[in-house]
């Protein structure tokens, strides 16, 4: 798909013609909003407030409750929990589960927990939709940094973007970026690819049996559709 790919036109380029992922195929296939504002990410470093932190570190503890080490530590992959204005998803699930796991002697999350720990928890689950899911990097572990100042926002406000737009924005930067013949590796959401060749090319698509009912009482009946 990549090398059918032509950035000239943002279209695949087939024998039979050109066609393309349209932003209404990330809509059902994801079911991310298309209306809204615009996300737009700002990467400006955040000033430094107390004296034991930087402006970054400061930050990600206010919206996740974590404070990273910027030495001395590595997650699971080997990589620092931040640097270069980027945190460690590796990290961000190993401290998080730490905190909720009895096991590691932790508090399990549960319907008493306080609001607190029930909003820092989804955020962290959103961050790492957005930094794992639907705008990876090539490292599939690292997210920058500025994705936390759309995160920290209110949940009206981070309702109210239109992330559909921005991940097919994405999508085919990371596309025209893979098409040079220099390039190895790819990033993006390559899974929104995948399911979209899968509906429009049937030949390279699984086979589904044809006596599987999506009845109201099947668990994925109201899922989006890339997901079932």
């Amino acid at each position: 798909m990549v090398e059918r790919w032509r950035k000239e036109t943002h279209c695949f380029n087939f024998r039979e013609g050109e066609c393309t992922i349209t932003l209404k195929d990330i809509a059902i296939l994801t079911d991310l909003p298309i209306d809204g504002d615009v996300v737009c990410v700002d990467s400006t470093p955040p000033p430094k407030v107390v004296a034991n932190m930087s402006g970054w570190q400061h930050f990600i503890w206010t919206v996740t409750g974590l404070c990273p080490p910027e030495k001395g530590d590595h997650d699971a992959d080997g990589n620092p929990p931040l640097s270069k204005g980027q945190v460690s998803i590796t990290w961000l699930t190993a401290e998080i589960r730490r905190k909720h796991n009895p096991e590691f002697g932790g508090i399990p999350l549960t319907e008493e927990s306080s609001e607190r720990d029930k909003d820092i928890y989804a955020r962290i689950y959103i961050l790492g939709m957005i930094g794992g899911v639907f705008f990876p990097k090539k490292s599939n572990n690292l997210i920058s940094n500025s994705w936390l100042k759309i995160i920290l926002g209110s949940w009206d406000d981070m309702g109210n973007l239109s992330w559909a737009s921005a991940c097919l924005a994405q999508l085919y930067r990371s596309l025209c970026n893979a098409s040079a013949r220099a390039v190895k590796e790819i990033d993006g959401a390559m899974f929104i690819v995948q399911f979209w060749a899968w509906e429009h090319l049937p030949w390279i698509a699984p086979k589904v049996d044809p006596d599987k009912e999506w009845g109201p009482g099947h668990p994925l009946r109201h899922e989006a559709y890339g997901c079932r």
